[in-house]
């Protein structure tokens, strides 16, 4: 099915939340992307993928957080035709979660939401923000056949 064209010159303000470390947190953050992500007059295919992608991103930062009082934030912006969805969790030691998941590992018990989530993007990109954030920043052409 073709894409549709999206009106990436449309000017919308950046999306920002910031949600505690509980996956009772993420349905609400979910839907307020999803809410920007419709006032940004995005079509209905990119807007179900990307909030799977949000989706994903939001529970991996919450089950990787190593405290429930500690805080999850998500931003995204659209920038000449780009979306861009960040989302940072608190990381005691950024060096258990991989950038790859192992894919050769059938039993693995983590590491499927990168997974999903690079199926519907252009990038992800999972860098260390500071000293103790991890930060997983996903990129999307709008309006571009992928």
């Amino acid at each position: 099915m073709p894409r549709h064209p999206q009106r990436s010159g449309h000017s919308t303000a950046p999306f920002s939340v910031r949600f505690g470390a509980d996956v009772s947190s993420v349905p609400d953050s979910r839907r307020g992307f999803v809410h920007w992500m419709r006032e940004a007059e995005l079509d209905p295919e990119t807007i179900d993928d990307l909030e799977v992608v949000f989706s994903e991103l939001a529970a991996n930062a919450v089950a990787a957080s190593p405290a429930p009082t500690d805080r999850v934030h998500a931003r995204a912006q659209i920038d000449a035709g780009m979306l861009v969805l960040e989302v940072s969790n608190r990381t005691e030691d950024p060096q258990l979660v991989p950038a790859t998941p192992d894919l050769d590992d059938p039993l693995r018990s983590n590491g499927r939401g990168l997974l999903i989530a690079r199926a519907f993007v252009d990038s992800v990109d999972v860098e260390l923000d500071g000293d103790d954030r991890l930060l997983v920043r996903c990129c999307r052409r709008l309006g571009l056949l992928r």
